[in-house]
């Protein structure tokens, strides 16, 4: 029994193979990109560390125009510098000569984006609470040994936050009272929460299922 393959025919399973091959690993990747940025996200949030800096995951699988072989899945997030202190679990400690850090109370009045103080922006520096309420910083040690940070101030009309104490508002009858704006700490250990790596070779370990799943 005698068979002929036709050069043309071969040519053309040939390239039907390499599109197999294209398909099956770009689909993969898909599934990678879109996967582990799924379960990062969720890392996050679990963790107690709020959907906004779970968003800063993105994912994307290159080349993005079209299928390949050498299709890559690309996981990252805008907030590395965060992502990797959860992920490290350091230690962080003052710079600059400074002896403390100044760790923000709920009293701490927060920043806006566009200035000013308001809203639920990052909370204000020490120098920038001496700004507000025009005066300096004050200092003593409480009841549990923790060295505080203080200002004087009266209590806003709407029952939120603090106000400075002017001539003004003394004159109506409020009271002027010790605010706690910061504890002082000598350094402060961040928990470890994440594990970026574990999920990352996670789905590594997975590309070879994924492919065959894929594969026409």
């Amino acid at each position: 029994m005698r068979f002929n393959l036709a050069m043309d025919d071969l040519k053309g399973e040939l390239n039907r193979a390499v599109e197999d091959v294209e398909q099956a690993v770009t689909g993969a990747m898909n599934e990678v990109s879109d996967g582990l940025k799924t379960e990062l996200r969720e890392q996050v949030t679990s963790s107690g560390l709020g959907q906004r800096l779970a968003n800063t995951w993105r994912g994307k699988r290159f080349p993005e125009a079209r299928p390949s072989m050498n299709s890559a899945a690309y996981v990252w997030s805008k907030a590395p510098d965060i992502i990797d202190a959860y992920e490290r679990g350091p230690t962080i400690v003052p710079v600059n000569g400074r002896k403390y850090l100044a760790i923000p109370t709920a009293n701490c009045p927060p920043r806006r984006r566009g200035g000013g103080f308001g809203g639920k922006g990052r909370k204000a520096s020490p120098f920038e609470v001496e700004t507000i309420f025009n005066q300096d910083l004050k200092f003593a040690k409480a009841a549990n040994g923790r060295l505080i940070a203080f200002i004087e101030a009266v209590g806003a009309r709407s029952k939120r936050g603090f106000r400075p104490g002017t001539p003004k508002r003394l004159a109506q009858g409020r009271a002027v009272v010790a605010v706690v704006m910061f504890i002082l700490v000598p350094a402060v250990q961040v928990r470890k929460r994440l594990d970026v790596e574990g999920a990352a070779n996670r789905w590594a370990d997975r590309v070879p299922r994924l492919i065959a799943q894929h594969w026409r």
